[in-house]
């Protein structure tokens, strides 16, 4: 009898361990990830306790220029320190040692290596940001082979000398935005309601192109006393994919870029904007904005961030341009007509520039010497209707940055916030002389961005056919491959916008200008040059400013590129900051 309950004690045994193992099996191998009421995730978890990470790429893809250089991503080494259990030496000896070589505050450092109970880098207060390593640096802290302290590659969105930043734009939160826009990949996990995506520029309309398929990060896999895992210790985790990240290849020129930006500053241009076109498809090959701005540090209500070149402001005697255009196809002056301007207009309280006004001119005299009594009587005999027309068919009053009808039948734009600016109040033409005389000289309501100044250039030198600027090229996978490509756009044909005959003219008055007029000082640059000058009025914090414009082309032999320059808020008897700008642009660009 005894061994009989022994015998069924020891079967029962068995059969109880069988159960056990047979659930330890279940949850191990086939439902380890949902466990008990609670779904613990039991492999994460175990991992989780074992490995310790930190991200040194987020897998956004990446902005280069039209040769192929990068404009964002920069590659920098970085210290990167891993809670694991160190000797007394390490302590004392090594991270002092590390502390030295970084020249770190000593408050700073003891402030991060105290509080490194998780994986941390290095990195700027009050940014983030990894704090490069030089490779002095870099080499001395690798020889000490301190415990869980490395030199890891890591991944900077925007170099420190970045380029081109609001066209590029830069990224934050917006979880309203990824709700609405990026609902299937918030569903599908790979973005979350905390994932950074562009906010503003490129960043922003390029999204769905740049959004990754998995970070790059690097683990210290430890064991339960913190101690490195002997064959395990740091491992690098990347998707590996062939196809991503993706590349978006702009049309900007990154030397380009960089000399204009120089070049602005040079001139002393704090608030304004300068935008260089290629004269033969209108390519934005230089996009500048002026005031600069930190994309690690946005202020929600400073608008320096805010792209000026695409932002339209009034433009002076830019638009003169229009309103010749317009008299020409009209027919409403004769080639050999003169009129008469004594500095006064007799109505509306309207004045010339000039002080005892130009005397007998014609037109193209006009043109040249920027004269606004002429142009007020020009304006007396066109219609507003019919310059709002023309204004349209020269890239005016509208967008014209790239843009394409989406699969919802919705406009995408490259551009992020296009302004189409306006010619009268409401879009509406006002036949009121008055306020016609006043839109005739590019003041009272009309509003004209830098890129559509440039543009405007570009299609005189077409004969009338309106180009739609683009600032991207096309985006390529990690391969190289193409693919999205974004070809020229042409927004009007020759034979929809004004005639060819009327844009060669302008053109050639547009030489004038450099030869005896406003632009004289143009003479000294490298290239024979042809353009526009402007000045808008304006008042900043209730004192009277202006906006300075110069637009126009070079060479004038074989244009090569339209440039537009503005320079806001100027003292009203300031340096000309715009036209020394447009030469010094024009200067750099016949050194490429």
């Amino acid at each position: 009898m005894k061994k009989r309950r022994i015998w069924f004690g020891l079967l029962a045994m068995t059969l109880m361990l069988s159960v056990l193992l047979g659930r330890l099996a279940w949850i191990q191998i086939i439902d380890s990830g949902s466990f008990s009421r609670r779904e613990i995730d039991l492999i994460g978890n175990s991992v989780g306790q074992r490995e310790q990470g930190i991200e040194l790429d987020s897998g956004r893809g990446q902005f280069y220029d039209r040769n192929g250089l990068p404009i964002t991503g920069e590659t920098v080494r970085a210290l990167v320190l891993f809670p694991v259990k160190r000797s007394a030496a390490d302590k004392d000896g090594g991270m002092r040692q590390i502390a030295r070589i970084l020249g770190a505050e000593e408050k700073s450092w003891n402030d991060f290596y105290a509080n490194a109970n998780v994986p941390k880098m290095w990195t700027e207060p009050g940014t983030g940001l990894p704090i490069p390593l030089n490779a002095d640096q870099a080499r001395r802290i690798v020889q000490l082979a301190v415990p869980g302290a490395e030199v890891m590659e890591t991944v900077r969105r925007y170099p420190a000398n970045a380029a081109a930043k609001h066209a590029i734009g830069f990224i934050g939160q917006n979880p309203q935005r990824i709700e609405s826009r990026f609902a299937k990949q918030l569903s599908r996990g790979s973005l979350s309601l905390t994932s950074r995506i562009g906010a503003a520029g490129l960043e922003k309309t390029m999204e769905p192109y740049l959004q990754g398929v998995g970070k790059t990060s690097v683990s210290l896999f430890t064991d339960g006393n913190n101690r490195p895992l002997s064959g395990l210790d740091v491992r690098l985790v990347s998707p590996g994919n062939p196809y991503y990240p993706l590349r978006v290849q702009t049309t900007l020129d990154l030397n380009v870029q960089r000399k204009v930006e120089r070049i602005l500053d040079q001139a002393g241009i704090a608030s304004g904007a300068a935008v260089v076109l290629d004269a033969e498809n209108a390519d934005v090959l230089a996009m500048v904005s002026k005031p600069d701005f930190d994309p690690y540090r946005i202020l929600p209500d400073n608008g320096d961030w805010g792209n000026k070149a695409i932002k339209a402001i009034a433009p002076g005697s830019v638009f003169k341009t229009a309103v010749a255009a317009a008299a020409l196809e009209e027919g409403i002056v004769k080639p050999d007509e003169t009129f008469e301007c004594n500095g006064t207009f007799g109505k509306y309280g309207f004045t010339c520039w000039l002080h005892g006004g130009h005397g007998t001119i014609t037109l193209e005299q006009a043109f040249a010497q920027s004269c606004n009594v002429v142009f007020a009587k020009v304006m007396q005999r066109l219609s507003g209707e019919k310059l709002q027309e023309i204004a349209h068919k020269l890239g005016l009053d509208r967008q014209v940055g790239w843009t394409e009808e989406n699969s919802g039948g919705q406009a995408w734009s490259q551009l992020d916030g296009e302004e189409r600016g306006q010619i009268f109040a409401g879009r509406l033409p006002s036949e009121d002389e008055g306020i016609r005389v006043q839109t005739a000289i590019g003041q009272r309501d009309v509003l004209v961005s830098p890129l559509q100044a440039a543009n405007l250039v570009v299609t005189l030198l077409h004969g009338g056919e309106v180009f739609s600027p683009r600032i991207v090229r096309d985006v390529r996978y990690r391969s190289n491959t193409v693919a999205q490509s974004f070809p020229v756009h042409v927004l009007s044909s020759s034979q929809d916008g004004i005639s060819s005959r009327t844009s060669h003219e302008i053109g050639k008055w547009m030489q004038e200008v450099v030869r005896t007029g406003t632009g004289k000082p143009l003479q000294q640059a490298k290239w024979k040059l042809a353009g526009k000058s402007g000045t808008a009025e304006t008042t900043v914090g209730g004192r009277a400013a202006v906006h300075q414009w110069f637009v126009g082309y070079g060479p004038v032999e074989r244009p090569q590129y339209a440039v537009a320059v503005v320079a806001e808020n100027e003292p009203e008897n300031g340096p000309n900051r715009s036209l020394a700008a447009f030469r010094d642009i024009m200067n750099a660009l016949a050194a490429q």
